[in-house]
């Protein structure tokens, strides 16, 4: 993981981008800023991206599980616990931003 020179805690720019390239991980990380950083299971959210998404829950549940949610949770974005299925979002000004600017272009 590659992290920002400016501040340690903050995944860098270029991480960042690579994160939000991703629809899934995109529309995950805008639906878990919005929960002010209550911590959600990963079924609530699949079942709230089912639709979103246009992908079937079976489908979206792995794709979550076994890829996007442990790189969101390696880049410090997410608190991933995949033994009890929850997920709470750390919030990033960086990534506020830029999720911000995301959702002006859906």
């Amino acid at each position: 993981m590659t992290r920002d020179a400016t501040d340690p805690t903050e995944p860098s720019l270029d991480a960042l981008f690579e994160i939000l390239a991703n629809q899934q991980r995109r529309y995950t990380l805008c639906l878990l800023s919005e929960m002010n950083g209550v911590s959600t299971a990963v079924s609530v959210l699949v079942d709230v991206l089912t639709d979103d998404l246009e992908i079937s829950c079976n489908r979206l549940r792995m794709n979550l599980r076994h890829r996007h949610l442990p790189k969101m949770a390696d880049y410090g974005l997410i608190e991933y616990n995949w033994q009890e299925g929850t997920i709470r979002y750390q919030c990033s000004d960086r990534l506020e931003a830029l999720l911000e600017v995301s959702e002006r272009r859906k």
